[in-house]
């Protein structure tokens, strides 16, 4: 199957927020500190009702705002990342002609011309708009859904769970 497309810095977003919630642990610790900065805020906000004088929500302050720049910095780094590497790699911003096989992948654009045998890959996640795929754990390939037809998304989901085995 030949598929053609050209990567946006949303797919690059996609690929890290997916990258970056790959383990459990992961995923439930962002969710715990959003829920104690949320747990904080409220007291605060309690505690600013109930005595708007006195000095407990005012010593809160400072734990607020540090929590509020955490869930800022926790919301914005994905986009920000990934402008900052859409922007530094021009072979991402070139139109993509992706061969896809048995024998494995080639990637075909003005700057590149790659053929990576299934071996090479050690792992594979999928979102909503893109797959990516990992040559190594912390290095990932963004492929967009939106390349294929109902039929190939199907189809390259097949071989990815094929190829790339996951890793132990």
């Amino acid at each position: 199957m030949e598929v053609n497309y050209q990567l946006t810095v949303d797919d690059f977003r996609r690929a890290i927020k997916v990258y970056r919630t790959r383990t459990p642990f992961l995923r439930w610790t962002v969710r715990f500190g959003i829920g104690f900065a949320i747990l904080v805020l409220a007291t605060g906000v309690i505690l600013l009702i109930l005595a708007p004088h006195g000095g407990a929500f005012q010593n809160l302050m400072p734990l607020c705002i540090l929590f509020m720049f955490w869930i800022t910095i926790m919301w914005a780094s994905p986009y920000l990342s990934a402008r900052s590497q859409f922007r530094g790699s021009p072979s991402a911003k070139a139109p993509i002609t992706l061969d896809v096989s048995d024998a494995g992948l080639q990637f075909r654009s003005q700057h590149t011309d790659s053929k990576v045998d299934w071996s090479a890959y050690v792992k594979w996640l999928e979102e909503k708009a893109i797959f990516a795929i990992f040559p190594n754990p912390r290095v990932f390939i963004v492929i967009p859904k939106r390349a294929f037809t109902v039929d190939q998304v199907s189809e390259f989901r097949e071989l990815l769970r094929q190829h790339v085995k996951p890793q132990k």
